[in-house]
C-alpha cells in the first residue's frame, strides 16, 4: 500500500471515530437551570421535551431549585424519573424539620400539652439569639442524600455522568461560589439555602446562602465550562405590584427581586445569538407553590414546545441520542452491608443519643430508610441543628459518618405560652408561661428547666432530666413544683365561696423509657398543701402536709396533640400516701386519662375517658380533681366541680374545612362533643342516675399558640356557656 493510501486511510479512520465521538458525546449544548422556588419544577417540563426531541445535553449548571433538577439528571436521572421525585414529595412534611409526632421521646411529647409555643429563642449571656432560619432543613438534606447515593463515590462533579456546577453564595463576603467537588447532596442544599427560611449552612468552613443572590442563571457558569451553544431556563420570581407592597417584609422582598433581577439581566445579555432562552410563563405561581409542583412542570413544558423550532437546531438522530444516553444511565449503587457507623463530636456537645440511634444498623445492608428512621430518632431530641451523614469507604469497607450539629442559638433556650378565655359573662383569664431549658452541658443529654406561670395559675417548676443508663433509656428526675390558683366551690350547683388552693411539691423519680411510645416511672414525692378562703362563707381554712409514693405509665402514638387524626394517649398515676413518709395516714390515689383518635378523610372522632378516686387516708387536698370547661362537662365554668371521685366519658368529633391540599394554611375545624360524667364526695354516691350529660358545638383553629375554641356548651342540669378559650382536646399538664 502506497503511502499516499495509507494516510488516507487513517484519516477517514480517525474522522470516523471523531465523528462517533461527537455523535455519542456531543460537545458544547450547555444546559443552565434558573433558580426560582417551587417555580423550579417548570424546569422538568423543559427537559422532557429535550429528551423527546432527542436533544443531548454536555454541561450543566443550577442555582437553587436548578441545582436539584440539574444536580438529579447530570447524575443519571431521567425527566420522568425527576417528575416522580418531585411530585411524591410531600412537602407539607418536608418544609418541616422535626420527624412524625410519633417518632418522637415521651419528653418532647410532653411539652405539645404545656401550651407553649413550638419556637424556642436561644439564651446566650444574657440576650436572646434567634435561629438563623425559620428551617434547618433537616427533611431536605436527607432527601438529597438519598436521592444521590448512587453518585455517593465520585469526588469531581466532572466525573457525574454529566459535568455539573451550582451554585451557592457565602454570606459572610459576598462571594459567588461555584461548587465543582465534594459532597453533591450538601452542595445542592447550600445552593438552596433561601434567607430567612432555609438556614444558612457550613460548607467547607463557609457559611452558604442560597446562590440566586450572586448568579440566579448561571450562563456564565456553563460557558466557563466550554459549552459553545447554551439553553438556559429562567424561572425567577417577577416583581410584585406596586399595589401589594403593604408591609416591610414585602419591601425588603422586592428590593432583593430587584437586585437579583438586575444581576440576571446583565448574565443573560451575554448569551450568544445562537443561544435559546427558555421562560416559562409562570404568572402569579409562589416561589413556596411545591404543593402545585405538576402544575410548574406542565407550564414548563408548554414554554419549551414554543420554542420548539430553535431547540431542534440541537437535536441529533435517534440513534445517537439512544448511544448517548445510555452512556449516562443512572448508576445502581450496591446496598453493601455497614462495617461501621462513626458518629463525630467535633461539632456537637451530645452525640450520644444519635449514636444510640444508629449502633443496630452495624453488620446490616446500607439501608437509607433504616439510617433516616435512626436519625429521626435521635433528631426528635430536641437538642440538634441538623444531622448529617454520608457513606465513607475505609480500609476497604464500607460504612457511613454521621455529623450531628448542635442548634447554634443555643444550648440554652426560652419559649413562651400565652392563653385566653372569656365566657361573655364578665369572667376571662389569661395564662402566660415562660419555659427556660439548659442543655449540652454534659455529654449525657441531660437537661435541666425551669418554667414560670402567671395569671389564672401562677406557679414555678424546676426539674433535672438525668440519664443513668448507656442507652439513655433509665433517668432520674428530681424536681420543685409550686402553683396556686383559685377554686370556686359550689354546693346543689350555686357558688358558696371561692378558695385560694396553694401546693408545693418536691421529688425525684425514676424512670424508664421503654420506647418511643411508652414510659414508666416511680418516686418519691412530699409537700404541703393550703387552701384558704378568699370569697364567700365562713368556711374554716385547710392545710395539710403529706408524703407518698408514685407509680405511672404513660403511652402516646398521637400523631397530632392539637386536632389528632390517629393515635392514642394514655396516662395512669397511683400515688400511695404513706405515714412514714409524713402523711397523717395511710390512703391511695388512682388517676387515668385515655384518648383515641380515628379519622375518615376530613372527619374525625376522639374518645376519651377520664377518671380519678381516692381510698383509706389519702391526703384531701391532694387528692380531689375537677370536671367542668369544654369538652369536660361543657356548659358548666372551667373546674366549677370538684370532688374526690370522678367519672367522665366524651366522644369528640371535629371535621375540618377549607383546602386542606394547600402547603401553608391554617387548619380549621367546626365539630361538636357529647360527654358523660360528674364528682362525687363519697364513693357510696356513685350511680348511673347522678350522672350528668353535657355537649357542645364548637369552631377551632390550630394557631402559634395552641388550639383556639369558640363554641357553646350545655348540660342537661340547665348548666350553659358561650366560651372562648386555648387549650388541647387532650387537657394539658405540666
Amino acid at each position: 500500500m502506497s503511502r499516499f493510501a495509507l494516510i488516507m486511510l487513517l484519516s477517514c479512520l480517525l474522522a470516523g471515530g471523531l465523528n462517533a465521538q461527537t455523535a455519542t458525546h456531543p460537545e458544547g449544548v450547555g444546559l443552565v437551570l434558573g433558580g426560582g422556588g417551587a417555580r423550579g419544577a417548570a424546569h422538568i417540563g423543559v427537559l422532557k421535551v429535550l429528551e423527546r426531541e432527542h436533544i443531548p445535553v454536555s454541561h450543566i449548571a443550577g442555582t437553587s431549585m436548578g441545582s436539584i433538577v440539574g444536580a438529579l439528571y447530570a447524575s443519571g436521572y431521567s425527566a420522568d424519573e425527576i417528575e416522580a421525585v418531585i411530585t411524591a414529595v410531600n412537602w407539607r412534611d418536608m418544609l418541616s424539620d422535626d420527624p412524625p409526632r410519633d417518632m418522637l421521646p415521651m419528653r418532647r411529647k410532653d411539652a405539645d400539652l404545656r401550651y407553649l409555643l413550638n419556637f424556642k429563642f436561644g439564651i446566650r449571656k444574657g440576650k436572646l439569639i434567634f435561629p438563623r432560619g425559620v428551617l434547618q432543613g433537616q427533611k431536605l438534606l436527607l432527601l438529597l442524600r438519598r436521592l444521590t447515593l448512587p453518585v455517593w463515590d465520585i469526588e469531581h462533579f466532572d466525573q457525574l455522568p454529566i459535568p455539573f456546577r451550582c451554585i451557592g453564595t457565602d454570606i459572610g463576603n459576598g462571594a459567588m461560589v461555584v461548587f465543582e467537588d465534594g459532597d453533591l447532596a450538601l452542595a445542592i442544599r447550600a445552593s438552596m439555602s433561601v434567607p430567612a427560611a432555609f438556614a444558612p449552612i457550613r460548607v467547607n468552613g463557609r457559611m452558604m446562602v442560597d446562590g440566586g443572590i450572586v448568579n440566579n442563571v448561571p450562563v456564565d457558569v456553563v460557558q466557563r465550562l466550554g459549552a459553545r451553544r447554551l439553553i438556559a431556563v429562567n424561572v425567577s420570581e417577577p416583581l410584585t405590584s406596586e399595589e401589594s407592597l403593604t408591609s416591610p417584609l414585602s419591601i425588603s422582598n422586592q428590593m432583593l427581586t430587584l437586585l437579583m433581577k438586575d444581576r440576571t439581566d446583565s448574565i443573560l445579555r451575554d448569551m450568544n445569538p445562537e443561544d435559546v432562552l427558555i421562560t416559562p410563563d409562570l404568572g402569579d405561581f409562589g416561589s413556596a407553590s411545591f404543593d402545585r409542583s405538576a402544575e410548574a412542570i406542565a407550564i414548563g413544558e408548554q414554554a419549551a414546545m414554543a420554542q420548539i423550532g430553535e431547540l431542534r437546531a440541537f437535536a441529533v438522530s435517534p440513534e445517537q441520542y439512544a448511544r448517548w444516553r445510555g452512556e449516562r444511565q443512572r448508576a445502581r449503587y450496591v446496598l453493601e452491608r455497614l462495617a461501621f457507623v462513626d458518629v463525630s463530636n467535633t461539632r456537637s456537645r451530645s452525640p450520644r443519643a444519635v449514636a444510640d440511634a444508629l449502633s443496630e444498623l452495624i453488620g446490616k445492608p446500607l439501608d437509607p430508610a433504616a439510617i433516616e428512621s435512626g436519625i429521626a430518632t435521635a433528631y426528635g431530641q430536641g437538642q440538634y441543628e441538623r444531622i448529617l451523614w454520608k457513606p465513607h469507604q475505609r480500609d476497604g469497607e464500607v460504612g457511613i459518618e454521621v455529623t450531628p450539629v448542635d442548634k447554634g442559638w443555643g444550648p440554652n433556650f426560652l419559649t413562651f405560652g400565652l392563653q385566653l378565655s372569656d365566657d361573655f359573662e364578665g369572667r376571662s383569664s389569661y395564662q402566660l408561661a415562660a419555659e427556660a431549658s439548659f442543655t449540652g452541658y454534659d455529654l449525657i443529654d441531660g437537661e435541666s428547666r425551669v418554667r414560670i406561670d402567671l395569671g389564672q395559675l401562677a406557679g414555678f417548676r424546676a426539674e433535672h432530666y438525668l440519664p443513668v443508663s448507656n442507652s439513655g433509656r433509665a433517668f432520674l428526675l428530681p424536681f420543685l413544683d409550686y402553683r396556686a390558683e383559685n377554686q370556686p366551690l359550689s354546693i346543689d350547683g350555686q357558688a358558696v365561696a371561692e378558695y385560694r388552693i396553694r401546693k408545693l411539691i418536691g421529688g425525684v423519680m425514676l424512670g424508664y423509657n421503654i420506647s418511643n411510645d411508652w414510659r414508666i416511672e416511680a418516686g418519691l414525692i412530699g409537700g404541703e398543701s393550703k387552701a384558704s378562703v378568699q370569697v364567700g362563707a365562713d368556711i374554716a381554712d385547710q392545710s395539710s402536709d403529706f408524703g407518698a409514693i408514685s407509680l405511672g405509665f404513660s403511652h402516646d402514638t398521637l400523631d397530632n396533640s392539637a386536632f389528632p387524626t390517629s393515635g392514642n394517649r394514655t396516662d395512669v398515676v397511683l400515688r400511695g400516701d404513706r405515714n412514714a413518709l409524713g402523711n397523717e395516714g395511710n390512703g391511695e390515689a388512682l388517676r387515668l386519662r385515655t384518648d383515641q383518635a380515628f379519622a375518615w378523610n376530613r372527619h374525625h372522632l376522639l374518645l376519651g375517658l377520664r377518671g380519678f378516686t381516692s381510698w383509706g387516708q389519702a391526703d384531701l387536698l391532694q387528692s380531689v380533681e375537677t370536671l367542668g370547661g369544654f369538652g369536660r362537662l361543657s356548659g358548666y365554668t372551667e373546674s366549677e366541680l370538684i370532688a374526690e371521685h370522678g367519672l367522665l366519658g366524651r366522644a369528640v368529633y371535629y371535621r375540618r374545612f377549607g383546602d386542606a391540599s394547600r402547603l401553608f394554611s391554617v387548619p380549621a375545624y367546626a365539630g361538636g362533643s357529647l360527654e358523660l360524667g360528674n364528682v362525687w364526695t363519697e364513693r357510696r354516691d356513685i350511680s348511673v342516675e347522678s350522672l350528668i350529660t353535657a355537649g357542645s358545638l364548637f369552631l377551632g383553629l390550630e394557631t402559634p399558640f395552641g388550639p383556639m375554641f369558640l363554641g357553646y356548651g350545655l348540660a342537661d342540669t340547665g348548666e350553659s356557656s358561650v366560651f372562648l378559650t386555648f387549650g388541647s382536646l387532650l387537657g394539658g399538664q405540666r
